[in-house]
């Protein structure tokens, strides 16, 4: 009887051990989340991004670097001084708001 109860004890806590270690072992494989649809590259020009540097055309860094040349030569990006310009611009404007 006490053995029955035992294995009983032993097969109830096993997912509970098993969950554990599983949620243990997904924080070493996280993955990064994906890019909001506007950052996102078309499929097209990301095959032939992955063909050049598999062809050793370019470097994995090239690419990057042509990728992130291209995003901010698109119309409507900001450059970084111009986005810290606008932040500090509607914190004065939240300021001016706030003491109204």
């Amino acid at each position: 009887m006490k053995l029955l109860l035992a294995l009983l004890l032993v097969f109830s806590l096993s997912p509970a051990l098993a969950q554990h270690r599983h949620q243990g072992q997904g924080n070493q494989q996280q993955q990064r989340p994906m890019p909001p649809p506007d950052r996102r590259m078309a499929w097209d020009e990301r095959q032939r991004l992955r063909e050049q540097v598999r062809g050793g055309q370019m470097s994995r860094e090239e690419a990057r670097q042509h990728w992130q040349e291209q995003r901010s030569r698109e119309p409507g990006r900001f450059s970084p001084e111009q986005r810290e310009q606008l932040r500090r611009d509607v914190n004065d404007a939240n300021r001016d708001l706030q003491r109204r």
